[in-house]
């Protein structure tokens, strides 16, 4: 058989960086491959519940004003998740 066997094009994903600034900021190095900024949302939103879940339980204190930043390849902070978007205080 003669000729070429080719994939189909493939667009690569956007990749997603998620940097805690915090009393200390932590740079994401590596970043996430996600199909786009809803779903860069998304993970934004786990992690921040995951890191004031942490700060609560190795601290015990919350500093509501703590974010995840969403920056994109170019390094644009595209989306911010406070950690006060998604907890609740009730009490």
């Amino acid at each position: 058989m003669t000729g070429r066997w080719s994939l189909p094009y493939r667009p690569a994903m956007p990749r997603y960086y998620f940097n805690l600034r915090d009393d200390i900021d932590a740079v994401d190095e590596e970043g996430r491959e996600l199909p786009d900024l809803a779903a860069a949302r998304d993970a934004a939103v786990l992690y921040a519940v995951e890191m004031a879940g942490a700060s609560v339980t190795e601290q015990r204190k919350l500093d509501l004003r703590h974010r995840i930043e969403v920056s994109d390849d170019a390094g644009d902070v595209v989306d911010s998740v406070e950690f006060r978007d998604v907890i609740t205080v009730e009490g």
